[in-house]
């Protein structure tokens, strides 16, 4: 049996990201990351480096998995608001396997964290 794209283990954390419209309701233990746009315009293709640093999901990710070990505190899941985006479709192809992991940081996210629907 074919799964969708998004079918992962069970053992790895769901990740929402809402593109439009109002956050869901997010039980005990679901954390919430927004998402802001860029400070200023960018060319097509390229990003400056503070941009990029802001807006990079997998080391806000890691940061959030590393924050909840630390305090011992449960991690069910991660709803992200990318509604404020021009364009989530970057914050969605980070949480792709598909795309690249560069560095430890990076395999730490897509082994901990599954893109389990994108509203």
């Amino acid at each position: 049996m074919a799964g969708s794209p998004f079918d992962r283990a069970w053992s790895s954390i769901p990740v929402t990201v809402v593109t439009h419209g109002p956050l869901p309701s997010r039980p005990d233990g679901t954390a919430l990351l927004h998402l802001d746009p860029a400070l200023h315009e960018h060319a097509p293709g390229s990003e400056c480096v503070a941009c990029a640093a802001a807006g990079d999901v997998r080391a806000m990710l890691f940061d959030l998995l590393t924050q909840s070990r630390q305090d011992k505190q449960r991690l069910d899941g991660v709803v992200i608001d990318a509604s404020h985006l021009a364009d989530p479709s970057t914050v969605i192809a980070k949480l792709d396997r598909a795309t690249p992991a560069i560095g430890l940081r990076d395999h730490t996210v897509l082994r901990s964290f599954h893109l389990s629907e994108v509203i």
